[in-house]
């Protein structure tokens, strides 16, 4: 049994508003169950979140919490989360240990704020780099390594130094507010793909805990923000453990950084999921992206993961609930696909 909870994560701030990532699920762990909690959204995702997981899972204990990666719509709702309820472990980076100046470190607040609550409620703290298991390998690190977190820190804090990065962030602020509604552009035909491998993710987004959920036979695959490199090192560490993605392959693939054009190319897309002449099987893709978002998800990447025999799904202000058949019942709707959509975008 399993149910797999992405809550929708909405700053409607005008131009530039941040999509996030906050997901609860609780799964079967032999005759019991645990819940794991990946992100947290902003702030006030937190209540959101604590309340979700008190009314559907019937619980104040979480086993485990995942923090992918320091920005703030996907750590600083864990803090509050925690200040409600239970929680067994947290697996979160420290910057701290791995450099010796994070002066320049964006959001490292958040990061502090969130170890100090949860060292004062005697939290296990531990660092989530690739091989970690928990409950008996249903939930496994695939990625990054120590080693590669290590290298995307010093890039990241190298470019803060610089100003890259905020200059990054001012010009995402000043995106044109044009409210397209991406649903209302589809088509009858899927077009010809322009999605490349040509893109650059930032290290920052790059150390995003890649995590994989077993359970049932299935296997469940989250990337935060993760990009085409850390993916790939990630699929090299579930091939080396699992085998060939077209003989043991997934049943569900969350969209990295809320379906950004960025984070995705087809070589890495072709390799988990076959190409469209020949894909591997169906999965499911959820992605995490604000009703406001005019740039997420790209319709690049929801046709290049349909492409590959994904039904595809955005959250756009809803919590969509992936569950197993003997899940509980909640009287929810079932909600379709995304249809095949124009790729003249020039999202992120």
């Amino acid at each position: 049994m399993y149910e797999i909870d992405f809550l929708p994560v909405e700053s409607a701030n005008g131009p530039g508003s941040k999509s996030g990532d906050a997901i609860a699920m609780r799964f079967s762990v032999g005759s019991d169950s645990a819940v794991v909690v990946i992100d947290g959204g902003f702030t006030d995702t937190g209540d959101d979140l604590a309340a979700h997981i008190k009314k559907y899972y019937e619980t104040a204990y979480i086993d485990l919490m995942i923090s992918t990666h320091p920005d703030a719509d996907h750590i600083n709702g864990l803090a509050r989360l925690m200040e409600q309820t239970t929680v067994g472990e947290l697996l979160v980076h420290r910057p701290r240990l791995h450099a010796r100046d994070v002066t320049e470190f964006s959001n490292i607040e958040a990061v502090d704020n969130l170890i100090k609550v949860a060292t004062d409620a005697g939290v296990k703290v531990t660092e989530p780099f690739t091989g970690l298991t928990r409950f008996g390998d249903q939930i496994r690190i695939l990625g990054p390594t120590e080693a590669y977190y290590e290298d995307l820190l010093t890039q990241s804090l190298d470019q803060e130094r610089s100003g890259f990065a905020a200059k990054s962030r001012l010009l995402a602020s000043l995106e044109l507010s044009s409210e397209v509604d991406f649903l209302k552009r589809f088509l009858q035909f899927m077009p010809e793909e322009t999605l490349t491998d040509e893109v650059e993710t930032s290290p920052r987004n790059s150390t995003s805990v890649i995590t994989l959920l077993t359970v049932d036979g299935h296997r469940f695959m989250f990337t935060g923000d993760a990009g085409i490199q850390s993916l790939e090192k990630a699929a090299d560490e579930y091939e080396r453990v699992y085998g060939a993605f077209n003989v043991r392959g997934l049943k569900f693939f969350q969209g990295p950084h809320h379906g950004s054009r960025r984070n995705l190319g087809p070589t890495i897309l072709d390799r988990m999921f076959g190409t469209e002449s020949s894909p591997f099987g169906s999965f499911d893709s959820i992605i995490s992206s604000a009703k406001a978002s005019t740039k997420h998800p790209s319709p690049k990447v929801v046709n290049a993961l349909k492409r590959r025999g994904g039904r595809v799904y955005a959250t756009e202000g809803t919590t969509i609930c992936e569950p197993s058949i003997d899940a509980p019942s909640r009287g929810w709707i079932t909600l379709d696909p995304l249809p095949t959509l124009v790729e003249d975008d020039d999202a992120e």
